[in-house]
C-alpha cells in the first residue's frame, strides 16, 4: 500500500546518526530538483543546501557518472539525467494500484470531453499516478508524475479530508494556503469546515480554486479499515462542468471510487 509521505524533500530527516552522511547529502541534492526548479548551478545548490561548493561539485560529478544528473554543455547547469527517467518508469510500472484502478478510471472517462485523474498523498501535496484524456482532446503534456496542492484541488481535498486528524493539523501548521484564485480557501478554519463537509458528503469539489476556468469533482479510494489509499477525480473546463452537473458527477466518481476500493480489498491490497 502507498503510504503518505510526511516531509518535504528539503527537510528530509533520515537520521544522520545511522545513515552515511555523504549519501544523505546526495539525496538532499537530488531532492532539490523539482518542477519549479529543474536546473541548478553548483553555486546555487551550494547556497540552497548549505554545503560547500567543492563538496557539491564532487557529488554532482559522481551522480553524473551514474546518469542521475547531466550537465548542459552550453549553460554548465545541472538537471536530472536519463537514469532518473528510467527509475521513474520502473517505479510506475510496479504500482499495482494503477493496474487495479485503470479499468474503472477508463469507464469513468467514458465518451465525454473531461479528464480523469488518480492521485496519492505525497509530501503535503498529491502526486498524480494516472491521467486519462479524451481521445479527441489534443494534449502536449501529461499530469502523470506531477504534484498538486491539496488545499485548492478537488483531488487533493478528497485525500486530505480522509487523512487522520493529526495529519490534517500538521498540514495546516506547515502549509501556507496561498490565494491562487479569488475562490481559493486561504483560512485554516474555513478549510477545516470544508474538509468536514467533504467527509460528510463523501466527495470534494474544486470550484475554480486553483485555476480559473477549471472545475473538478473528486472522491476517496479507501481500504477495508477505511484508510485513504488514493483519490480520483473528473476535471474539466467551467464551460463543460457547470454547478448543476455536480450531483451527477459526484455520484459517478463516488461509484468508481467504491468499485476501485472493492477491487483492492478483494485482492488484499
Amino acid at each position: 500500500m502507498i503510504e503518505p509521505q510526511a516531509a518535504k524533500p528539503e527537510s528530509l530527516d533520515l537520521g544522520e546518526a545511522t545513515v552515511n552522511k555523504s549519501l544523505f547529502k546526495a539525496l538532499r541534492l537530488l531532492s532539490a530538483f523539482s518542477e519549479d526548479k529543474a536546473d541548478w548551478s553548483v553555486s546555487e545548490l551550494s547556497r540552497h543546501l548549505g554545503i560547500g561548493k567543492s563538496s557539491v561539485s564532487t557529488m554532482l560529478s559522481a551522480l553524473a557518472k551514474a546518469g542521475l544528473v547531466r550537465q548542459s554543455p552550453m549553460t554548465r547547469r545541472y538537471h536530472l539525467g536519463l537514469r532518473c527517467l528510467e527509475l521513474g518508469y520502473l517505479a510506475s510500472s510496479r504500482l499495482t494500484l494503477r493496474d487495479y484502478a485503470y479499468p474503472h478510471l477508463e469507464a469513468l472517462l467514458g465518451g465525454n470531453n473531461r479528464i480523469v485523474y488518480m492521485a496519492v498523498p505525497y509530501q503535503y501535496d498529491v502526486l498524480y499516478l494516472e491521467a486519462l484524456y479524451p481521445p479527441r482532446r489534443r494534449i502536449n503534456y501529461s499530469s502523470q508524475g506531477k504534484r498538486a496542492p491539496m488545499y485548492c484541488t478537488g483531488i487533493g481535498k478528497a485525500a486530505l479530508a480522509f487523512m487522520p486528524d493529526a495529519y490534517q493539523e500538521d498540514y495546516l501548521r506547515r502549509v501556507e494556503l496561498k490565494p491562487l484564485t479569488p475562490n481559493t480557501i486561504t483560512e485554516p478554519a474555513a478549510l477545516r469546515r470544508e474538509l468536514e463537509r467533504i467527509r460528510d458528503q463523501g466527495f470534494a469539489l474544486d470550484r475554480q480554486e486553483r485555476d480559473i476556468g477549471i472545475r473538478c469533482v473528486a472522491a476517496p479510494v479507501r481500504s477495508a479499515d477505511r484508510r485513504l489509499i488514493a483519490s480520483i477525480s473528473i476535471s474539466g473546463a467551467s464551460t463543460e462542468i457547470i454547478e448543476e452537473d455536480f450531483p451527477v458527477l459526484a455520484s459517478e466518481v463516488m461509484q468508481a471510487a467504491l468499485e476501485i476500493s472493492r477491487k483492492l480489498i478483494s485482492t488484499g491490497y
